[in-house]
């Protein structure tokens, strides 16, 4: 891609601000530095707290200065330390069911999975047949792990301290949201999940959730969470909460960082269609070091632990495009 310079004056007011490789002139985190991070840093100039990715040198304020790295820094932005881990993409399949070879080929050999062999997960063509997409059914009338959607986990050889997860996901128009439901999302430890205050030496859970009318967040459970169930860390820009639109793809984006054990610096980063719309720099997550980012738990449901939270009526959700790096910046 064509790379713009500034000159020798210019150059030396953004040296402080931008360091090349590591994609701090890249607001929306989509791998390349463009106009879109220029409209950014314009939308958001002035005083900004975060998450405010146009603040290229951390100064609080989107000014010249941020606008120059931006310049400095334009074209494909490699991030250095990212290491790819796993990455799926359903290319290889043929439309019809999904059963549990698959799923062992697919996602190094799970030791235990619900729904594949209820014959709610299959791969379809979508995209007029321009593309191969795992399907979920979420049967009418159902709610819960035992009758709507699929979980599996799949483990990583080893424990990672920060991992990058993305994927894509369409809910099928039209789509009733009810109350809510679960979406895939990283583990650590046991993975704690359906209830409990984890105690910083067994696990943690992020994984995300749509609610009603289709708002998006982090469902995360860490010791430091309000209540007995999962923290509710919702997805937003200007103030304002996300939602998933029905018929529409969207590209999410996790990133998780682990804390230092009994320390609140760990950190947890959503990215929503490549804007940033989730940033929390406090988290802890474990108090010992014998758990770090263990996983992926594909977890996805209606639920919620009541009939209130049942389908109206037959869905389905869409997902591609997996891909887990680590090593962060």
């Amino acid at each position: 891609m064509k790379r713009y310079l500034v000159g020798p004056i210019l150059a030396s007011m953004v040296s402080t601000a931008a360091v090349q490789g590591d994609c701090t002139a890249d607001a929306n985190q989509d791998g390349v530095v463009n106009a879109n991070d220029i409209l950014i840093a314009l939308s958001a100039w002035g005083p900004c707290q975060a998450p405010c990715g146009s603040d290229t040198d951390d100064s609080g304020t989107v000014d010249v200065i941020d606008v120059l790295a931006i310049i400095d820094g334009w074209g494909d932005c490699e991030s250095e330390g990212l290491e790819l881990i796993f990455e799926q993409n359903f290319e290889h399949r043929q439309a019809g069911a999904y059963d549990e070879e698959m799923l062992d080929e697919d996602w190094n050999a799970p030791t235990w999975s619900q729904g594949i062999d209820d014959g709610r997960v299959s791969i379809v063509e979508t995209d007029d047949g321009q593309n191969m997409a795992l399907a979920v059914l979420y049967p009418e009338g159902e709610y819960g792990t035992s009758n709507t959607g699929c979980q599996w986990k799949l483990l990583f050889e080893e424990s990672h301290e920060c991992v990058v997860l993305s994927y894509r996901l369409r809910f099928e128009s039209p789509f009733d949201f009810v109350k809510g439901g679960k979406l895939p999302g990283l583990i650590g430890g046991e993975g704690n999940t359906g209830g409990g205050i984890p105690d910083g030496t067994d696990g943690w859970s992020a994984r995300m959730m749509w609610r009603t009318d289709g708002d998006i967040m982090n469902y995360v459970y860490h010791p430091d969470q309000p209540e007995n169930y999962g923290e509710n860390m919702y997805w937003q820009s200007d103030g304002q909460t996300l939602q998933f639109i029905p018929g529409q793809w969207h590209d999410v984006k996790h990133e998780i960082t682990m804390n230092t054990p009994g320390l609140n610096d760990g950190s947890i980063r959503g990215w929503l269609d490549g804007e940033l719309v989730l940033e929390r720099t406090d988290m802890r997550f474990r108090d010992i070091a014998d758990f770090a980012i263990d996983g992926l738990y594909f977890s996805t449901f209606f639920g919620g632990g009541s009939s209130s939270w049942s389908t109206t009526k037959d869905e389905t959700i869409l997902f591609d495009d997996f891909t887990i790096q680590t090593d962060c910046h």
